[in-house]
């Protein structure tokens, strides 16, 4: 399993120590490339890399850290995982939706465009590609976050969904994540109120 960082335009990390000149670092080539950035560049002179996606990457290409470069894959195999972020990030977060779709973008730009045309922010182009019209990605994002959350992230992460107003149908999200969501709670129930000779059902409309 291989982490995969991602992150917006010039926000990626910058790492120095304390004893380095901070306009030195900021004028090294290096700085600018990330393994997300270098990823692109590779999509640009690789017709086989414009055939994966970001997720997908690993499983044909190495990452070469000394270098900045990937490389392609000669022996064993990985899979990549990016991280789950909040919808409450923003365009952070419809970014990394892109990401498990879009094949071989050469560029951010390219990330937000759909049918040729390039769209001003990556959730325009997430609506563009109909990956949120029926909130099925929200469904994902809350299953995928129940791998490593507990039920209080679930739940914290469902509330910031429906505050940002973007769930076309809150109820469809619910209905099919209310067991991740309610994790913890039955459980607690369940043990609070299991005695000898009572059994207690629980049922969900």
């Amino acid at each position: 399993m291989m982490r995969l960082p991602f992150h917006l335009p010039d926000q990626q990390q910058v790492i120095y120590a304390a004893d380095n000149d901070i306009d030195d670092v900021l004028e090294q080539p290096s700085v600018a490339a990330s393994m997300f950035t270098s990823w692109m560049e590779c999509n640009k002179i690789n017709k086989d890399a414009r055939k994966l996606t970001y997720v997908e990457f690993p499983t044909k290409f190495v990452w070469k850290p000394d270098d900045k470069l990937w490389k392609p894959r000669k022996i064993g195999r990985s899979i990549g995982r990016i991280h789950s972020v909040s919808p409450k990030l923003g365009e952070v977060y419809f970014l990394r939706i892109l990401l498990n779709k879009v094949k071989g973008p050469k560029s951010f730009e390219e990330i937000r465009t759909v049918n040729g045309e390039e769209f001003p922010t990556f959730r325009d182009a997430c609506y563009a590609l109909g990956l949120l019209d029926d909130d099925k990605e929200y469904v994902d994002a809350i299953k995928e976050a129940s791998h490593s959350g507990t039920g209080f992230y679930l739940r914290f992460l469902f509330a910031t969904m429906l505050m940002s107003n973007s769930l076309g149908r809150p109820e469809f999200v619910w209905e099919n994540t209310w067991q991740h969501l309610l994790d913890g709670i039955l459980y607690n129930q369940q043990r609070r109120l299991k005695s000898p000779g009572i059994i207690i059902s629980y049922h969900y409309m």
